[in-house]
C-alpha cells in the first residue's frame, strides 16, 4: 500500500492502481523513444506489481495501528522470486524487463545476506540467457528499461504526492536516451517534465484511491473491513509542456 496522511485521516493507493499510473504514463511516450516490442513493454510496466502475495495475509500496520506504507516493509525476496517467475509466462521480453526491475530494486541490498547476492547473480545470469534467446543487445535492453525505470518512479512520485511546490525540482532518473529527467510543479495543480518526453503537449492521467476517516485500527482485519467500506475517488495531475 501507498498509505498518504490527510487533514482526516488516510488516503490510500495499492501498488496495483500505481502500476496501471505507470502504464498511462508510459502511454504518453514519444513516439521516437518507444521500444520495438511496444505492447510487451506496455505489459511488463503495467504489470511490474501483479506478483504480490494475497496482502490479506501480511502485516499492515504500524506499532501505532496506523496503515503501513509499503517503504516501511522490508523487501520481500520470495516476492521478488515470484514477481520474475511470473513474469516469463507472459513473453521473454516481459521477462527480461521484470528481471531487470527486480536487480534495480534489490541491487543496494547486496552484501546484506548471501540469499539476496545469489539471487541477484541469478537474475545477471537470468538476464544474459533472454538476451542471447532474444538476440537483443543489452544497451537496447536498458533503454527499454529505462523508460519503464522513469514511468514507474514518475508514477511512485504522484501517488506519495511528492511533486516538489515553488517550481522545485526531483531527478526522476534518466530516459531512454539518457538524460535525466525533473518532475516540478509548473503552476497549481499543474505537472511538468524537463526535458519533455511525451508525444502530447499536454494531457491527464489518474489512479484510484481509497479515503479512510480513521486514523487507527486494533487489527488488520479491522483495516481490511474498513477498506471493503472506504470512500473510493479518483485522483488526476495533470501535465503541461
Amino acid at each position: 500500500m501507498i498509505v498518504n496522511s490527510t487533514e482526516k485521516g488516510w488516503d490510500i493507493i495499492f501498488q496495483r492502481a500505481h502500476a496501471l499510473l505507470a502504464g498511462q504514463l508510459a502511454m504518453q511516450w514519444k513516439n521516437t523513444q518507444r521500444p520495438d516490442r511496444w505492447t510487451e513493454t506496455l505489459a511488463a510496466i503495467v504489470d511490474h506489481d501483479d506478483g504480490q502475495r494475497d496482502w490479506r495475509k501480511g502485516e499492515h500496520l504500524t506499532a501505532a495501528g496506523a496503515p503501513m506504507d509499503f517503504t516501511l516493509r522490508e523487501l520481500d525476496l520470495e516476492q521478488a522470486k515470484k514477481v520474475v517467475d511470473n513474469a516469463r509466462y507472459r513473453s521473454r521480453w516481459i521477462a527480461l524487463l521484470t528481471s531487470m526491475h527486480t536487480s534495480a530494486l534489490y541491487e543496494k541490498l547486496r552484501g546484506d545476506s548471501q540469499a539476496v547476492n545469489e539471487f541477484l547473480d541469478e537474475q545477471q545470469t537470468y538476464q544474459s540467457k533472454l538476451r542471447r534467446a532474444l538476440s537483443v543487445k543489452k544497451e537496447e535492453a536498458q533503454r527499454a528499461y529505462r523508460l519503464m525505470f522513469l514511468c514507474d518512479a514518475c508514477s511512485l512520485v504522484l501517488c506519495k504526492d511528492e511533486v516538489p511546490a515553488g517550481g522545485r525540482r526531483l531527478e526522476l532518473g534518466k530516459d531512454p536516451i539518457g538524460q535525466r529527467c525533473f518532475i516540478f510543479e509548473k503552476e497549481e495543480n499543474v505537472i511538468s517534465v524537463e526535458p519533455w518526453p511525451f508525444e502530447m503537449n499536454q494531457f491527464q492521467v489518474t489512479a484510484e484511491a481509497f479515503h479512510l476517516n480513521q486514523l487507527s485500527f486494533n487489527s488488520d482485519q479491522a483495516l481490511y473491513e474498513a477498506l471493503d467500506h472506504a470512500e473510493l475517488y479518483e485522483k488526476v495531475w495533470y501535465f503541461h509542456r
